[in-house]
């Protein structure tokens, strides 16, 4: 059973939970379009503030507290590491199209947000992924 479990969890929480994630969200990208000027800078701002500005934030607030005094690093914990979190903080994107379907009235605009945001999470996992790999690296030696 064990043996079962762990051939089947890679699969399950890399592949089947985040389609789950992504069905439930309400996705729907029909008469979606960026043609026009203004939802495709919906769409590039989404997708840039979930690739720089989640990381950025993340990484920012948590060296403003430690510099304050307000916590610490965990023993082992590294700047670099903290980044790869902050990158990896981009990827969340029920809540932010649960935003994006509050912010927007137009339809459009709401779908714009929505392909912004799968783009975004896609390049902010894509981005964590290869910053891990390099962290990881830096371990091994």
């Amino acid at each position: 059973m064990a043996r079962v479990q762990s051939a089947l969890h890679p699969w399950v929480a890399y592949g089947i939970m985040p389609l789950f994630a992504l069905a439930n969200a309400g996705v729907s990208l029909s008469g979606v379009s960026i043609a026009a000027t203004e939802p495709l800078w919906i769409t590039a701002g989404i997708a840039v503030a979930l690739c720089v500005g989640k990381p950025l934030g993340v990484f920012t607030i948590s060296w403003l507290a430690v510099r304050l005094g307000l916590c610490r690093l965990p023993e082992g914990v590294t700047w670099p590491w903290v980044m790869l979190i902050g990158l990896l903080a981009g990827i969340g994107f029920t809540m932010s199209i649960f935003i994006a379907m509050l912010a927007f009235s137009d339809e459009s605009h709401v779908g714009a947000a929505k392909i912004g945001v799968l783009i975004g999470s896609f390049a902010a996992g894509l981005l964590g992924l290869a910053w891990g790999f390099v962290l990881a690296a830096r371990v091994r030696g």
